[in-house]
């Protein structure tokens, strides 16, 4: 059996918009002069369409929109929303197992995005305490300059991190060079024969300043705020709901 509404539009449409439209976002109110099309007095968004249309637009090897693209946009929106509305009336978000990874997965990527855009707002001091409190995070891996004898490996001239030295000397001689003090060799065997490993000079880790790490402190910061928003739902939602286990703990 076919299906003429999808077949109409067009495959490539339909795939970009399932981008879009994975799950319902929360109902928010939206201006008047925001709306693209109402759905049963349910606004589709004008962001959502353009979206939508960019989505198409980039999925064409000319990258632009054909002349009938606007209007198989705006139809595709209308017949998910009115398929959504169906599924819903049908249950399938209660009962079908991949509907409802989707559902918490879009679920908690809306809670994370929406406390990820309030997060960029932070001012410097609130990325500085941050930074304080965290800065564990932003501690720099420790490197080493050594001598090796024994190698037909080159070597830089210049200090490695440890993964750096595993990749061209194998892990035991990475983990022996942590663990040696400047000036100290060590023998280490391996298939090509012996080789000593002396370290000449360790340049230590330690936390890198606000200044040199300020993007990733960013970073990890909208990251932060994006988990405890998740968790403050759930937290909310518990307290609000009524919960009864039925199985043994």
């Amino acid at each position: 059996m076919t299906r003429p509404w999808l077949l109409a539009g067009g495959m490539l449409v339909g795939a970009a918009l399932a981008v879009f439209y994975i799950a319902r976002v929360p109902d928010t109110a939206v201006p008047i002069a925001d709306v693209a099309v109402w759905v049963n007095d349910r606004a589709v968004s004008r962001e959502s369409y353009e979206q939508a249309l960019a989505a198409v637009a980039g999925d064409r090897k000319e990258g632009t929109l054909r002349e009938e693209d606007r209007q198989r946009v705006l139809d595709r929106l209308v017949d998910q929303e009115l398929l959504i509305d169906r599924a819903i009336e049908l249950g399938l978000h209660e009962r079908d197992p991949q509907i409802r990874n989707q559902l918490v997965t879009a679920m908690i990527d809306f809670l994370v995005r929406q406390a990820e855009d309030d997060a960029r707002a932070a001012d410097e001091s609130e990325l500085r305490e941050f930074y304080r409190s965290e800065s564990f995070r932003f501690e720099r891996n420790p490197q080493y300059r050594i001598g090796v004898e024994g190698s037909a490996i080159p070597l830089p001239d210049g200090f490695l991190l440890a993964k750096e030295i595993e990749q061209r000397l194998g892990p035991t001689a990475a983990s022996k060079v942590t663990e040696l003090e400047v000036g100290d060799s060590a023998v280490i065997a391996s298939s090509r024969g012996d080789l000593v490993v002396t370290l000449i000079e360790r340049r230590g880790g330690g936390v890198a300043p606000f200044e040199e790490a300020r993007e990733a402190v960013e970073a990890a910061y909208l990251r932060a705020q994006g988990e405890a928003a998740v968790r403050e739902f759930l937290k909310r939602a518990r307290q609000r709901s009524d919960i009864r286990v039925e199985v043994e703990q």
